[in-house]
């Protein structure tokens, strides 16, 4: 079982690492980076429910994932992702938060489709309309946090590398 946490650890791993080449990128065209990191996010966290004895469901449902770890897991790999950025995020809703990493990996991947109903002149002033508005993130299609996505990424692969 080790062997396979092991592999799943480096694996995520390289994703972050190939997620972070693309994000400090200046020409950059898309939410790939974002993807990703959300992919990697994922494989770590299925590791660590493997690490704790469960197997963990083939799904993108990251709140029900969440659920399967130990309470005491739970509020140990939220208080090192708090104490990363403290001050920069937001982590008070955390159901809300995964299911909008969920949202973005499964609807973003194909980030026409919300829009398909719509003609591209449309499009461009749902877009006008949403900037001239403030551009709240709220309101956007999709919002992957990209401050709790890395920190909770990094709670995952610290806690993965102590039981490695």
């Amino acid at each position: 079982m080790l062997d396979h946490v092991q592999r799943m650890y480096l694996e995520a791993m390289d994703r972050v690492h190939d997620a972070d080449i693309l994000s400090q990128s200046m020409g950059d065209r898309s939410n790939a980076s974002a993807l990703i990191r959300i992919l990697a996010f994922e494989v770590l966290l299925k590791a660590v429910i493997l690490l704790h004895g469960q197997e963990p469901k083939a799904s993108h449902a990251y709140a029900n994932l969440w659920k399967a770890l130990p309470g005491k897991v739970q509020k140990q790999l939220l208080a090192v992702a708090e104490d990363r950025m403290s001050g920069h995020t937001d982590f008070s809703d955390l159901p809300a938060l995964l299911t909008s990493f969920q949202i973005t990996f499964e609807k973003a991947r194909y980030g026409y489709e919300p829009l398909e109903g719509y003609s591209l002149s449309e499009q461009r002033e749902l877009e006008n309309i949403w900037l001239e508005s403030g551009a709240e993130p709220s309101e956007a299609l999709f919002s992957h946090r990209p401050n709790e996505l890395q920190c909770l990424v990094e709670a995952l692969s610290e806690h993965i590398g102590h039981a490695l």
